[in-house]
């Protein structure tokens, strides 16, 4: 198998339940505020990471790094923040439609802060994505508070994931487990002010339907906590212009999201969803071989993930 196979799953995966999570995020600020949406995911998240993480050598050590605190602050905190207030100004489905741009944001970051090289197959993937994505968003786009708010978040993440790219093989690399569990505990801390802050003022809302509740549990443990882990080990393996092109698969899985949900179909948002999955296909096999275990960055084995590995005392905490 190609090395850069592996990697690309683990995007392609992370993509797939990311585009979920519009509208089970939508489900649960009915009853709920975006702060408890937020912290609350990523909370019962950490209960499923922690345990994991704290096994694995380095945990301690890549909480103290002030990379995993920025990382924290992009990937977490303020993505997650923006989208959720977003979505109290705009619908799921055009907060959705606003992931076409984040392709474009990623490529941009990634050339302008680690000065990546596009291949010409990547920028024509890029731009068929873009046209499809586009081709989606006419149907059914508009501007307004939300889109803004979401296309900051986006902008966040782009920063993210160029910088996950950037620091990728060092030899004190943490592994994919260990780097997205300290991540979120920092994004997690960070988003808890703003928590608090809701509780002073009287917005603080917790969901009070079942389909609300079980909308936080689902976005926690089938979408949050796995998102963390897939995409961070893809991310530090792919240039950061092809973990960008491949969100721009969002939209169109979103849409279909939406059909199977009894949505009438609309050609247009079809053709364009198949043409931005053209263009998802075409970039990313424009990807050469990679390394598909970085120094420290390797996924764990299934072994480790029940018993975890067995370190020295220095490695337990560092």
């Amino acid at each position: 198998m190609s090395n850069r196979w592996l990697p690309l799953g683990a995007i392609g995966l992370s993509v797939l339940l990311w585009s979920a999570a519009y509208v089970v995020s939508g489900w649960a600020l009915e009853t709920g505020s975006p702060a408890v949406l937020s912290v609350g995911r990523f909370a019962i998240a950490l209960l499923v990471l922690v345990p994991l993480a704290a096994r694995r050598p380095g945990f301690v050590r890549t909480l103290k790094q002030p990379r995993t605190l920025v990382l924290g602050l992009t990937g977490v905190s303020l993505y997650y923040s923006l989208a959720n207030i977003g979505l109290l100004f705009t619908t799921p489905g055009t907060a959705a439609l606003t992931a076409a741009f984040l392709p474009v944001l990623t490529a941009a970051a990634a050339v302008a802060m680690i000065h990546e090289r596009l291949s010409r197959r990547t920028w024509i993937g890029l731009a068929l994505a873009t046209l499809g994505v586009a081709l989606v968003a006419a149907s059914g786009f508009r501007i307004d508070v939300g889109v803004l708010l979401n296309i900051a978040a986006l902008a966040s993440y782009a920063i993210y994931t160029v910088l996950l790219r950037k620091d990728a093989g060092r030899p004190d690399a943490p592994d994919a487990i260990v780097l997205a569990t300290a991540t979120g505990v920092w994004g997690t801390a960070i988003l808890l002010p703003w928590l608090a802050w809701e509780a002073v003022t009287g917005t603080l809302a917790v969901p009070t339907d079942t389909r609300g509740l079980l909308s936080i549990l689902v976005l926690a443990l089938v979408v949050t906590a796995p998102t963390l882990v897939l995409f961070n080990y893809g991310a530090e393996r792919l240039p950061a212009a092809i973990s960008g092109v491949a969100t721009a698969a969002i939209p169109a899985l979103g849409y279909g999201f939406a059909l199977l949900l009894g949505e009438p179909l609309d050609p247009i948002k079809a053709l364009g969803g198949a043409i931005a999955l053209v263009g998802v296909v075409i970039a990313t096999l424009a990807t050469p071989d990679i390394e598909p275990s970085p120094p420290g960055s390797g996924l764990p084995e299934p072994a480790d993930l029940a018993t975890g590995p067995i370190g020295t005392s220095s490695d337990r905490t560092a």
